[in-house]
């Protein structure tokens, strides 16, 4: 190829798939700076419209086995079948050490083709915004101290309504819902990134009243930039922080719930368009609920849209039975306190009418529309370890962060 012209050598090169494009920029300088001209970029996502959509599953133990993208369809992927950086690899790594918990690197959040990322589980200090796709990656500041906060989510500020132009980020770090009412001073502690400045800036919010819902649970994160916590007691209540406006809301949740065992196997989800999803897994039935504005209790109510009874769903998927009533995993489920259903519910599709389960420390994809479960892969994962993604059919571009020293 060294003899062609640029012209042919770029029209050979937009027929690669994009997870081998990155691989032939190692090839050559030439190649490389083809690749990253803005001019061949644009043309090359024109022509493979790469919208992806489906969920990142992190592992519960990351130096052992790395994320995963399942999109969800009727074929077993491959962790690289859709996004060509899913297991992160082009992310710095640390040499395996005694403290691999604090080297590997974990997903935080994801949300508008791009995804957060920390180094180590337990109070990480560093942070990147990466993006899968196109391999691009921006490390944050390093704390200076080991954080607080369990959590983060991430914000981006678009030029355009369609987000292929973003203008800044933002990165919301976290305390769990349950130290928000603590006795002596508790409150919504938050330590904020902008791009646009540079720094990091602690924030110390106090709710506007006392929330009176006790949860224990990891929270959902959804796209839009809410933390989501089901209510433990009651069991009907749910909470909502929205770090846009750092705002925080208790909403109702369905009230089918027998026991606290089942009560655990529950999740929220965002709806493609806006709205939340809702779904219950107990010992009988299956049932998934849409929140509806208008009517209800403050303003919302929830609509069932799908219900099927286990005895059916095992009946329709013989080979996801057949992993569940192995006499080991009887034995587990007969012991087991927190879960007392056939499958846990672990997350939903962003853009499909597809819930994820664990099935016997396997992942399922359940198709709402078919009433059937197909075998995705296997794995140990937490139940807060599944992340919606959608990347649009256009580059997504991780602005530059202004250069500032860091300010508290």
């Amino acid at each position: 190829m060294d003899r062609f012209c640029d012209v042919i050598v770029e029209e050979i090169l937009r027929c690669l798939p994009a997870k081998y494009l990155h691989r032939v920029r190692a090839i050559a300088r030439r190649y490389n700076l083809i690749v990253l001209n803005p001019g061949f970029r644009a043309r090359y996502w024109e022509s493979h419209s790469p919208y992806i959509s489906g969920v990142f599953l992190q592992s519960d133990r990351p130096w052992r086995q790395h994320s995963r993208f399942l999109a969800g369809s009727s074929s077993r992927p491959s962790v690289t079948e859709s996004v060509c950086g899913s297991d992160l690899g082009f992310l710095p790594r640390l040499p395996p050490g005694p403290t691999a918990r604090d080297r590997e690197i974990c997903i935080v959040h994801a949300t508008s083709g791009l995804l957060l990322c920390s180094r180590g589980e337990y109070r990480p200090m560093q942070y990147y915004v990466c993006n899968p796709v196109s391999w691009q990656r921006v490390a944050l500041p390093e704390l200076p101290r080991p954080p607080t906060h369990l959590y983060g989510l991430l914000l981006v500020t678009s030029n355009n309504g369609d987000g292929s132009n973003i203008k800044c980020f933002q990165v919301v770090l976290f305390n769990h819902a349950s130290r928000w009412n603590k006795t002596g001073g508790g409150c919504l502690d938050l330590m904020v990134f902008s791009s646009a400045t540079g720094r990091w800036e602690a924030k110390c919010i106090q709710p506007p009243t006392a929330i009176d819902v006790e949860t224990h649970a990891p929270p959902f994160l959804g796209q839009s930039g809410t933390a989501y916590w089901i209510g433990y007691r009651p069991m009907d209540k749910l909470i909502a922080y929205n770090c846009l406006h750092h705002t925080i809301q208790v909403l109702p949740l369905p009230g089918r719930v027998h026991d606290k065992a089942t009560a655990l196997n529950r999740c929220i989800g965002e709806r493609q368009g806006g709205g939340l999803r809702h779904a219950h897994f107990d010992c009988s039935v299956f049932q998934v609920w849409d929140l509806e504005t208008g009517g209800g209790v403050r303003g919302v109510w929830w609509k069932p849209v799908h219900q099927i009874d286990v005895m059916e769903l095992a009946e329709r998927n013989p080979e996801a039975t057949a992993l569940v009533t192995k006499p080991e995993y009887l034995k587990y489920r007969v012991n087991a306190t927190s879960v007392s259903s056939l499958f846990s519910v672990l997350g939903f599709h962003p853009t499909d009418d597809i819930i994820f389960l664990d099935i016997n420390r396997n992942v399922g994809a359940y198709s709402i529309e078919h009433c059937t479960i197909t075998y995705q892969c296997p794995g140990q994962y937490f139940r807060d370890g599944v992340f919606p993604y959608v990347h649009p059919a256009h580059p997504v571009d991780i602005p530059e962060i202004k250069k500032e020293s860091l300010r508290f």
